[in-house]
């Protein structure tokens, strides 16, 4: 489909302003108007029946069957830090979103499970196109003009997507506060935002499971081990700004993060240092806006290179996308478009710049180094 819809809507804000609104700033000017309404995307996918899909791990007792997830937008500049609730989710995404500054979103199959999560900031478009096939819930506060554009033309602003206005979702951390801006105090938890979605009668029942994330291996066999080479630790630049650097963990068998020079801890999780246990580095071409600041990640070319990192090793793979209502797949890097097999467990996904894979390394090489062109 729809490389149209993303020139659509860049025409619609050319010459607009697209500043996000955030907890304690002015709100923006209205979105120009929307493109003629999409169809909401329906479940097609036969997924097991046992796993939970956006980690391929067995599902637990108090699983949250015949109800979605929710997708929260995280504070990632240097001010927000420590965040909280990251090691409790299922995916994390990090992108650019403006000036070089990142913006994680943070998903959660069970959202009445969730512990305090936060800082919650503004929406994006490039997070909304990986959260739509998510069929999850979605939690932010305001929100550029190009994604409130997608939020409507998917219909998520019909209490699919609960925004800033809805006031007893989160908190401001009071305490937090004395020291920093308001739009790094703001939070939510399980409990606080289940109470919100009867509040509201936000639409959270799903008559099916989303499709699973990732082609996965199955939890109950062996895991795989990747054939690239072995992945100690992998430097990922995403501007001036953000740089983060990952290490393989042999006793937890996950990736720990480290971001401005230093580890990246979730003070929801006692002050423990976030990992993943699979870590996705895609490359695409991150342009500007007709504004000049805000950052537009170019999934409608259609597909891009990345690599995966497991158990301490790697292997070259392709991301594919048809349009911002399909599923970012992970397919095979020999031109085949298989999807790849993804050992279950939570994962991290970056997709950084093409004009930063020359700064990005694994073991200290750069990845021309360890595999040759990165194409």
């Amino acid at each position: 489909m729809k490389r149209t819809l993303a020139a659509a809507l860049a025409a619609c804000i050319c010459g607009g302003a697209l500043c996000a609104c955030g907890a304690g700033t002015a709100p923006e000017p209205s979105p120009s108007p929307a493109p003629d309404a999409a169809p909401e995307t329906l479940v097609t996918y036969e997924v097991p029946g046992d796993i939970n899909p956006y980690t391929g791990l067995p599902r637990g007792e108090n699983y949250p069957e015949g109800t979605r997830g929710v997708a929260v937008m995280i504070n990632n500049v240097r001010a927000a830090w420590p965040q909280s609730g990251l090691n409790s989710a299922d995916l994390v995404y990090e992108m650019v979103t403006e000036s070089g500054i990142t913006r994680l979103m943070a998903v959660y199959r069970d959202y009445a499970a969730m512990p305090t999560v936060g800082p919650i900031r503004s929406a994006r478009d490039q997070h909304v196109q990986l959260m739509l096939p998510l069929q999850s819930l979605y939690a932010h506060i305001g929100g550029s003009n190009v994604a409130m554009e997608y939020l409507d033309r998917y219909k998520y602003t019909d209490r699919k997507s609960i925004d800033g206005k809805y006031k007893n979702f989160y908190w401001i951390d009071a305490e937090r506060r004395k020291t920093k801006g308001q739009e790094h105090c703001v939070y939510t938890n399980g409990e606080t935002f289940a109470a919100a979605v009867g509040q509201y009668a936000l639409q959270s029942a799903a008559v099916n499971e989303p499709p699973p994330v990732f082609d996965f291996v199955r939890y109950s066999e062996p895991r795989r081990e990747l054939a690239g080479g072995s992945a100690a630790e992998v430097y990922l630049r995403f501007s001036s700004y953000a740089d983060s650097t990952f290490v393989y963990d042999e006793g937890s068998g996950k990736y720990l993060k480290f971001q401005y020079d230093q580890p990246q801890v979730d003070m929801a999780d006692e002050g423990r240092q976030y990992g993943a246990d699979n870590v996705f580095l895609l490359f695409a071409t991150i342009e500007k806006y007709p504004d000049g600041v805000l950052a537009n990640v170019r999934f409608d070319e259609g597909q891009g290179a990345g690599v995966y990192f497991n158990g301490g090793r790697y292997e070259r793979v392709r991301w594919i996308k048809e349009d911002p209502a399909s599923p970012l797949r992970i397919v095979d890097n020999e031109g085949h478009e298989l999807d790849i097999k993804v050992n279950p467990g939570t994962s991290y996904v970056a997709v950084v710049g093409t004009e930063q894979i020359g700064n990005c390394r694994i073991d200290g090489q750069t990845l021309e180094q360890a595999f040759g062109d990165v194409k």
